[in-house]
């Protein structure tokens, strides 16, 4: 990180920039918002965690993130990579072992020049979740990384998805 990139890091996470405002809701069984960051579910296997890079699309239009592991497949569906400042910006999660539906929570970590500047919410549900946001003003104009922390049993699955918000 360079020396004009740092007092912009410190502005977004000082400033709270990145309080972004989301209502969430599954499409399918219940949701739950909790508070924390930890796992909802504990196993005595060795945890897997993956990160899934821009690279990892595959989708046409580049508006899906989809990684497996631990026989784990997780899948972020995005309306966009450039989303306007206060105007909804829907994401959706699909989380399935084997083909079917599994239990997991979502947590959403924002990333600036690759590190974590701000972590927000956290979610359980089963099989399918979507979720409606709003990226704040401060925001605008910078490189930034949404990402999906994805747990399921002892895996957890980074799914990452570059945005740049305009206005």
């Amino acid at each position: 990180m360079n020396a004009r990139q740092r007092p912009c890091l410190l502005a977004l996470v000082t400033a709270g920039v990145l309080a972004v405002s989301g209502c969430g809701g599954s499409s399918k069984g219940n949701s739950t918002q909790t508070s924390g960051t930890g796992s909802s579910a504990s196993s005595t296997a060795s945890p897997t965690t993956t990160t899934a890079a821009p690279t990892a699309s595959s989708s046409p239009t580049g508006h899906t993130v989809s990684l497996s592991a631990g026989g784990v497949t997780a899948t972020l569906h995005a309306s966009t990579h450039q989303p306007k400042v206060e105007r909804p910006w829907p994401v959706r999660f699909t989380v399935d072992r084997g083909g079917s539906p599994a239990a997991a929570s979502v947590s959403y970590e924002y990333l600036f020049a690759g590190q974590v500047v701000a972590r927000r919410s956290h979610y359980t549900f089963t099989g399918h979740f979507s979720d409606v946001f709003k990226w704040p003003a401060g925001a605008v104009g910078y490189p930034l990384t949404f990402r999906a922390v994805i747990v399921a049993g002892a895996t957890t699955i980074n799914l990452d998805y570059p945005v740049q918000v305009s206005t």
